[in-house]
């Protein structure tokens, strides 16, 4: 499993491309033509590939979280991997929705059906669609600075200095989806855009939430490694700490 979403993860970019040219490129070349395909294919072409990938995502969203964090020497931070469970329903979304845009592109230019219906359902996957290809391919989920953590979304973020955490546990793990964080200080924390929830409360999508929660705590209370945060060498160090190699090797993947 981990093998396959692997390769989801780093050939993401050709494979949302692709699905895109050829079910696009299929359904213009449908409508031009006027090719209508008997019932196996409509079948399979409008639910069973989009719905088999929809449902595969959703089955993994909830036990895909493997302990590994990637370093990023240039930013610099610490992040969480790409999820490769976004990218597979934006595959199974942009299959579905290319079929149905279609239709609804045919009825417009022939006057068929409701204009402003199929204008506001046009609308509303285009950006159903936008939000999800952007979540497949940019930097979402949470990333650790020298100066604090970011969780990013698609709508909007929240920035957490270090020094706004407190207590004996400035994180852990609510349950295997989320990081609560201990906020001492919550005039120090900065939100953007459109970012629901609660700011001290963070997603562990992709990711293990206990690991997380564990890295949080060791640059919360050892403020003198937060400057090496992104490197390499730092990331091998703290991989190399007994409880997080135990956590590591211990964590399904």
């Amino acid at each position: 499993m981990d093998g396959v979403l692997g390769w989801v993860v780093r050939w993401r970019v050709p494979l949302l491309v692709g699905t895109l040219l050829i079910f696009g490129g299929f359904e213009v070349g449908r409508q031009i033509a006027g090719y209508h395909p008997g019932w196996p294919v409509t079948l399979v072409l409008n639910l069973v590939l989009p719905g088999s990938l929809i449902l595969w995502s959703a089955s993994i969203a909830r036990g895909y979280h493997p302990a590994v964090l990637v370093a990023r020497p240039v930013v610099p931070a610490l992040e969480v991997p790409p999820n490769p469970v976004m990218v597979l329903a934006a595959v199974g979304y942009t299959m579905f929705g290319t079929r149905l845009l279609g239709g609804l592109a045919r009825d417009l230019m022939v006057g068929d059906g409701a204009w402003g219906f199929s204008v506001g359902i046009v609308v509303f996957w285009g950006l159903f669609l936008s939000a999800f290809w952007a979540s497949a391919l940019g930097r979402f989920g949470v990333r650790l600075y020298p100066e604090g953590i970011v969780s990013r979304e698609v709508l909007g973020s929240v920035f957490v200095p270090w020094e706004a955490l407190g207590g004996p546990r400035p994180a852990f793990a609510y349950d295997a989806q989320q990081v609560t964080l201990t906020v001492a200080d919550p005039a120090r924390v900065r939100k953007r855009g459109l970012r629901f929830g609660e700011p001290a409360r963070v997603p562990a999508a992709g990711v293990s939430a206990e690991l997380l929660a564990r890295t949080i705590h060791e640059y919360s209370n050892r403020p003198e490694l937060r400057a090496a945060i992104g490197t390499e060498e730092e990331l091998a160090r703290f991989r190399g700490i007994p409880q997080i190699a135990e956590l590591t090797a211990a964590a399904p993947r």
